[in-house]
């Protein structure tokens, strides 16, 4: 796309294209590149000292920067959860240049750029699953 999806989230917006399109659920993953852009990402500290019980919590915790490109990232996407507890979507990014995180966003959509290169899975599993599970966290 050489301008930012609606949502200014490149995966959701190709998640939203295999949700409509596919009754089962679909599994991809890949890599994508913000060739141009600046995206909004996390980084986590070190691990908390106290329990982190809201969405509020995790979000004081996390260390939020807007970094720009090129940025490289790996990527997951499911177009839903088949029962397994997954994450929807799920991306993290490195540079040459020394920004990487978790990829939540892009925050420039007149000039961002990507460039995707995907495949479909065979199957979808989950290696160990939570045995407590909750949905703090999945934006």
């Amino acid at each position: 796309a050489v301008v930012s999806t609606q949502s200014g989230h490149y995966g959701r917006g190709l998640n939203k294209g295999l949700t409509e399109d596919f009754t089962d659920p679909v599994a991809v993953g890949g890599t994508f590149l913000l060739t141009n852009g600046k995206a909004k990402l996390h980084v986590m500290p070190g691990f908390s000292c106290s329990p982190l019980h809201t969405e509020d919590d995790i979000n004081n915790w996390l260390r939020f920067h807007e970094m720009s490109g090129p940025l490289t990232h790996t990527s997951v996407f499911v177009s839903k959860d088949p029962g397994l507890d997954l994450r929807l979507e799920h991306s993290h990014c490195f540079s040459d240049h020394g920004d990487g995180g978790h990829y939540h966003f892009d925050t420039t959509p007149d000039t961002v750029c990507y460039e995707g290169y995907f495949n479909l899975a065979d199957n979808i599993c989950r290696i160990d699953p939570p045995e407590v599970t909750h949905l703090i966290g999945r934006d």
